[in-house]
């Protein structure tokens, strides 16, 4: 398992390698489907932090705090560089190219539309935790593809 923090560098680098902008809010939702998809291929989580269902969708705090600096803006390229083994940077890099193109506003709209955001916002309010079984139960459906 690896923090929500080293998947974000590794996203963000791969982001802009592809020639995608990213910003903090897409970041946020790159991180959550990375999360259900990846443990739908993998059987396990990948990222060992919550996400919460804040009013745009599921966000690691710690990770948006990080980039909260930057705004609505271009995230810039991380100097830090993470190596996940081959199988996995192939999981994580077909994740990314299946949302990465989407708009920051269409994978809000996608989270919204899914049982973990839905459920634990109407539920439990703003800022509620997304249990990590309720994505990868979500994600183990066929109707999350």
């Amino acid at each position: 398992m690896f923090s929500a923090h080293n998947v974000a560098i590794y996203i963000i680098n791969w982001c802009l390698d592809h020639n995608v902008p990213i910003t903090n809010l897409k970041l946020q939702k790159l991180l959550y489907f990375v999360q259900g998809e990846y443990s739908r291929v993998k059987g396990t989580r990948l990222i060992a932090d919550d996400f919460y269902a804040w009013q745009l969708g599921p966000v690691v705090p710690n990770v948006y705090a990080e980039y909260s600096i930057f705004s609505s803006s271009t995230l810039p390229s991380q100097k830090q560089s993470i190596s996940f083994d081959q199988e996995d940077r192939c999981v994580i890099d077909a994740i990314l190219q299946k949302y990465a193109r989407y708009t920051t506003w269409n994978l809000v709209e996608l989270s919204h539309q899914q049982d973990p955001w839905k459920y634990q916002h109407e539920i439990f309010g703003d800022k509620a935790l997304i249990p990590f079984e309720s994505i990868a139960d979500y994600f183990g459906k066929d109707t999350a593809s």
